[in-house]
């Protein structure tokens, strides 16, 4: 149910026609709205702040004003912003739609090398807004996570899954279970000793998507024509987005190392192009500046000199690997300690198992 007042804006718009798209597993609520252009309509999950859409506006519209793949925003109400708070309290925003469609899993490599070159392109923008150097809030949070995990699933995997949940999911439930109650105990301590080593190390972060997985990136004729989704935001190491890249195909689970080459050297090479490029300056950059207090940076500055180090390889790898096992593992918490609910279980079914494949063949290679 779309409220008045976000229709009422719709109109200002020359909406004429709203279709529901297919639900996520996100928890948003999207609509197509066809008119004088075609937008796209976004209800954000319960609990989302208005604080944290606020931020991610922020970014994406500085970003935006100068690069084409990403949407911009459309306000809804008379007064211009970029989000409508409803009477239930919910957050709207109204959106350009992207043109194209993802890659398929099973992706050529050359085709996901450009998917990595389009990324390079928008960290260099993105980068354009601000850089610090941190250690890498991926790494902590990977280690906490584990540590997490540890406590959690011992009492998941010794659930009764008759009736737990959905008959759906149920088949891919009990492949999941089993496999973490045959590797977690060792796959654990492995995650932690390798991510320890790199949680103090001090990296360039900036603002990146953080979720940018293959059904974010739209392809027509071959190319790049937009990004979208952007509800992970925030400033972390570039290594997170070529990584939860990488680990979206088949080609990643069948040749990790030859996949993560691909993407590395893809990226390397055009962030190399983009820093010797002549800069555009950002139109929104102050507002942002004013928003978050970001600090400049020098124009044509070189845009991660970190690139080259072999580390940086290992760093992507490394993320990409442990994500994986993460996200199985929390699969479980969710549906069988939490009993989590989501609008569309065939694609909690599909998740699933693309993870259970791509953990398993980590312990076959």
């Amino acid at each position: 149910m779309i409220p008045t007042e976000i229709r009422r804006g719709l109109q200002r718009h020359g909406v004429t026609s709203i279709t529901p798209m297919p639900p996520g597993l996100s928890g948003a609520r999207v609509f197509r709205c066809s008119g004088e252009e075609t937008l796209v309509l976004r209800c954000w999950p319960d609990g989302t702040t208005e604080q944290r859409v606020n931020e991610i506006h922020a970014v994406v519209s500085a970003v935006a004003s100068t690069f084409d793949l990403l949407p911009k925003y459309q306000p809804i109400d008379p007064h211009g912003a970029s989000l409508t708070i409803d009477a239930s309290g919910r957050i709207w925003e109204l959106a350009t739609w992207m043109p194209g469609q993802p890659l398929a899993e099973t992706a050529p490599l050359h085709l996901i090398g450009q998917g990595a070159a389009a990324i390079a392109q928008l960290h260099h923008v993105m980068g354009r807004l601000g850089r610090w150097q941190q250690p890498a809030p991926a790494i902590a949070q990977r280690l906490q996570r584990v540590a997490w995990l540890n406590q959690q699933l011992p009492g998941c995997l010794a659930t009764d899954l008759q009736d737990r949940v959905h008959p759906s999911v149920a088949a891919p439930v009990v492949r999941a279970c089993r496999l973490l109650q045959q590797r977690w105990p060792t796959t654990a301590p492995r995650l932690t000793e390798a991510l320890t080593p790199l949680a103090n190390q001090r990296l360039p972060l900036q603002y990146v998507i953080r979720d940018i997985h293959r059904e974010h990136m739209l392809y027509s004729a071959e190319k790049v024509v937009g990004i979208i989704d952007f509800d992970a935001l925030r400033v972390d190491t570039v290594a997170v987005d070529l990584a939860r890249w990488a680990t979206s195909f088949s080609q990643f689970r069948d040749s990790p190392v030859q996949t993560i080459d691909r993407i590395v050297a893809d990226y390397r090479c055009e962030a190399s192009l983009s820093s010797q490029s002549a800069p555009r300056q950002l139109d929104a950059l102050s507002a942002a500046d004013r928003t978050f207090g970001i600090p400049e940076i020098g124009i044509g500055q070189s845009v991660l000199p970190e690139l080259d180090a072999p580390e940086f390889r290992t760093l992507v790898l490394t993320i990409a690997e442990t994500s994986l096992w993460i996200s199985l593992a929390n699969w479980v918490v969710w549906l069988v300690g939490e009993s989590r609910q989501f609008a569309d279980l065939q694609l909690v079914s599909q998740r699933l198992d693309r993870l259970i494949e791509s953990v398993d063949g980590q312990t076959k290679r």
